[in-house]
């Protein structure tokens, strides 16, 4: 029923009455474990609803990227004055149940056998750990500085997001960024920053928000500087001309399973379907056609009939082909052009772990004789070797890259491929393995934000969706539905000049992690002599221990001391 009108509203409630008694060190301290335990938890159940759902899901109306913004507050209310294993436990726990809620999916592939289901609770269990190093880091400051260690959380969280993407066992799947994908109006300045700049963003309302809660509403205007800047920004970027020249590819998604292509008589099933979208498409006049990741089931080079097949049809339709397809251990794609004698190919570089290879074989012999399959019984790698070389291709029109599967995801390995040359990108892929999940639309928005960051038009072609194009700016059309045969035949603009992104890497990054050295420098330093009044003045504040989980001024006579609740009188 409507509010009366002498009600006051929530945000004049929040305004008017000063900071909350959370903000008391003693209500803290009140907090029991389990109250620790479930605020960590709800941080984490914040942060998933912050990135796509399936639309069928039957909460996807909460899901929205904007829950970023806050859903840092309850974990921040736990790492009030504690110490770094605390820290650290709180920000595992929330690591643990953002991962497990948001890559569930991950559970679906390999036949969602006992193996793959443990395993995506160890590899959540194993992202977490990201999350509690930072905050456990972060009392380590803040027991230095107080409140003040806020302004480091924003770095400290791109620094450990940054060491998240680097290595074999790199998975930069859920950077708090890449949810922000879905906001291209927020998200323009990633040119300059890359997805970290936009993580630190995000992170930085979060402080700002919380401050505001505990401490001086003054932050609701930082809050608000906080919108406005990137949003200012962003109508100028986003009103630039839009180059006219582009290329016209068409996008091939004909919906055949692992089990479709690879059983009697698949290679003959795959290839009438391909051929016959390809046809549809043709009729379009695109000036590139795209199939998916391992679209067919055979090696184009070492197979002849293959390799006739493909280029008969490229010839018919005169059109160049661009198809995924498995080449002695390599999961590559081939460019296929009309009169063509030779075969431009592409070995995927970065191979997803523990599914296409096993992480560090090369540098732990010891690993290289695990038998994954006998072990688990249902998991085994396919031990896919690595391509080591970024691969422009000579279209007539404008050249191109190609990024299969989740190389998508990797800021740096995107940018290296723009910077060789390509103009356009090409997404393959086969999420066919993750059902109707979460998980293909959380792949397609990250393609968005590796449009944005170099300002470079995106064509994916998905084997059961989703297909799409994003334009340099992250806006998507086009796109196709989950598990239905589709063509999608569009243009995407070509022209853009280079980003710094693109031109310089991750100096956003290195800066962060930077400044967080200089300060634990600084934090571990044998602070200056203090004055009497100063020790005077610390035994006022009688800050609290994080070595003994203890408050001193807890400790007052009970008959001096005020209840907790009655420190706040509104």
């Amino acid at each position: 029923m409507p509010a009366s009108c002498s009600t006051p509203t929530p945000l004049l409630y929040f305004l008017h009455y000063p900071p909350l008694p959370m903000s008391n060190p003693r209500f803290v301290l009140a907090l029991t474990p389990l109250y620790r335990l479930l605020l960590a938890a709800l941080s984490g159940a914040l942060l998933s609803l912050a990135f796509p759902s399936h639309p069928d899901h039957p909460l996807a109306f909460l899901y929205h990227p904007l829950w970023a913004h806050c859903a840092l507050i309850p974990l921040l209310l736990v790492l009030k004055d504690r110490g770094f294993k605390a820290g650290f436990a709180s920000g595992w726990i929330s690591g643990l149940v953002w991962n497990l809620l948001s890559l569930y999916w991950v559970a679906y592939t390999q036949g969602g056998g006992l193996a793959v289901v443990g395993g995506t609770g160890l590899m959540a269990a194993y992202l977490g750990l990201f999350t509690g190093l930072c905050t456990g880091l972060f009392n380590v400051l803040a027991a230095r500085w107080g409140a003040k260690a806020l302004a480091l959380l924003p770095l400290l969280w791109t620094g450990q997001e940054y060491l998240l993407s680097l290595g074999e066992l790199g998975f930069p799947w859920l950077l708090l960024g890449h949810g922000q994908a879905a906001l291209p109006h927020f998200i323009q300045y990633a040119t300059w920053t890359g997805v970290f700049g936009v993580s630190c963003w995000v992170v930085g309302l979060n402080a700002l928000f919380y401050s505001a809660l505990v401490g001086r509403r003054i932050f609701l205007a930082g809050v608000a500087l906080g919108y406005l800047l990137p949003w200012v920004h962003a109508q100028s970027a986003m009103t630039t001309t839009v180059p006219t020249e582009g290329l016209r590819i068409g996008l091939i998604q004909p919906n055949t399973t692992y089990i479709d292509k690879w059983a009697p008589n698949g290679l003959e099933r795959t290839f009438s379907a391909l051929a016959t979208l390809s046809r549809q498409a043709a009729k379009r006049d695109p000036e590139l056609l795209v199939w998916p990741e391992t679209a067919v089931p055979c090696d184009p080079v070492s197979r002849a009939s293959c390799r006739g097949r493909i280029q008969a049809l490229v010839e018919d339709l005169d059109i160049p082909l661009l198809t995924g397809a498995p080449h002695a251990n390599y999961n590559a794609a081939f460019f296929v052009q009309p009169g063509a004698t030779t075969l431009p190919s592409y070995a995927k570089m970065h191979l997803v772990p523990f599914g296409e290879r096993t992480p560090y074989r090369d540098a732990i012999p010891l690993l290289r004789d695990i038998d994954w399959t006998r072990l688990t019984g249902d998991l085994g790698p396919a031990e896919f070797a690595r391509g080591t070389e970024h691969a422009v291709f000579a279209h007539p029109r404008h050249p191109f890259a190609v990024l299969i599967c989740f190389e998508s995801i990797f800021p740096n390995l995107v940018r290296q491929h723009v910077a060789a040359g390509a103009r356009v990108l090409v997404n393959i892929t086969n999420d066919s393995w993750f059902g109707r999940s979460a998980g293909p639309y959380q792949h397609a928005l990250i393609n968005a934000m590796r449009a944005v960051e170099n300002r470079t038009a995106i064509a994916r072609s998905a084997t059961t969706g989703i297909s799409l194009f994003i334009d340099p700016f992250g806006r998507t059309y086009e796109a196709t539905d989950l598990f239905t045969p589709a063509v999608a035949v569009a243009s995407v603009p070509v022209g853009q000049p280079a980003t710094f992104y693109t031109r310089h890497g991750d100096l956003f990054a290195w800066s962060c992690l930077l400044i967080v050295l200089v300060a634990f420098v600084a934090r571990f330093r044998k602070p200056r002599a203090v004055s009497k009044t100063a020790e005077a003045d610390h035994d006022l504040e009688a800050e609290y221990d994080p070595e003994t989980d203890r408050d001193p001024r807890a400790e007052h006579d009970p008959e001096v001391d005020h209840d907790i609740e009655a420190d706040h009188d509104p």
